[in-house]
């Protein structure tokens, strides 16, 4: 079984590759989603002793934050990318002769 910080750097790392925003909603929902991997380790908190239960939690509230955080930063940074890209495709050279008429 993977701990909670193999799986907590792994969904990092997957964040940080993710390539569109497509791709950055399927690896949301992989570990974020309602049966996602983080979303599952949190309901499996009733099957631990009472006394491990709070810091458990805390545990995967915090791994599940780190990875809501880092999502919502590369969704900003992907979008400011495909904006980038429109405006340079977009771009009209002014340098260039005008058309007569």
């Amino acid at each position: 079984m993977e701990s909670l910080a193999e799986m907590w750097a792994r969904a990092l790392a997957e964040v940080a590759a993710s390539r569109d925003g497509t791709h950055l909603d399927e690896i949301r929902v992989r570990w974020l989603g309602k049966k996602g991997l983080l979303t599952e380790q949190l309901k499996s908190l009733g099957k631990l002793p009472a006394a491990g239960r709070p810091a458990a939690g805390a545990q995967i509230n915090e791994a599940k934050a780190a990875v809501e955080a880092a999502v919502a930063e590369r969704r900003a940074v992907l979008e400011a990318a495909a904006v980038e890209n429109r405006l340079a495709a977009e771009r009209v050279d002014v340098t260039l002769p005008g058309r007569g008429e």
